[in-house]
């Protein structure tokens, strides 16, 4: 074979391992905080129709699930497995690594069944974060509950382990 020709395939295949590098430089924990939260919400007086809403920016930890990574990587369709806490809420997702603008890397990760859908760039850590469900307003009565579905983005920042 052509030396030049095998010297790009070799170039190919590092590049193409390149990601899983990455991703295993991802802090084992973060702390991440949202610049901007906006979305809709169905009032239960108004069911059929969204108004749009501006939730509060929230806070939330990203923990990187060291037993799922070491149990259920080798055989599995996912790159990634994180565990996002929020206040009492814990949420178990399945990410996938995928290449943005700029050739940056980054990760595309979901709850099953996908409610929590999260996008995280693995060079800056800045996020964007979906959920849909149904939410209760804090300090709201339960003439505000019902459906929402929200858009936030923000910066995660990597924290020591306790």
């Amino acid at each position: 074979m052509n030396p030049i020709v095998l010297f790009a395939l070799s170039a190919a295949m590092i590049e193409a391992a390149e990601p899983d590098t990455r991703i295993a430089q991802l802090p084992a924990e973060m702390s991440c905080l949202a610049y901007q939260t906006a979305g809709f919400h169905d009032f239960p007086d108004n069911p059929e129709d969204y108004e749009a809403v501006v939730f509060f920016e929230s806070k939330f930890e990203l923990r990187v699930n060291k037993v799922l990574m070491t149990h259920l990587l080798d055989n599995s369709p996912y790159d990634l497995y994180l565990t996002l806490h929020k206040d009492n809420d814990v949420v178990e997702l399945q990410c996938n690594q995928l290449r943005a603008a700029g050739n940056n890397l980054g990760v595309s990760c979901s709850s099953q069944p996908p409610a929590d859908l999260l996008l995280l760039n693995l060079d800056s850590l800045r996020f964007t974060r979906t959920a849909i469900g149904g939410w209760t307003f804090s300090g709201a009565d339960t003439q505000a509950a019902g459906e929402s579905i929200y858009v936030e983005y923000g910066r995660c920042t990597a924290t020591e382990s306790p």
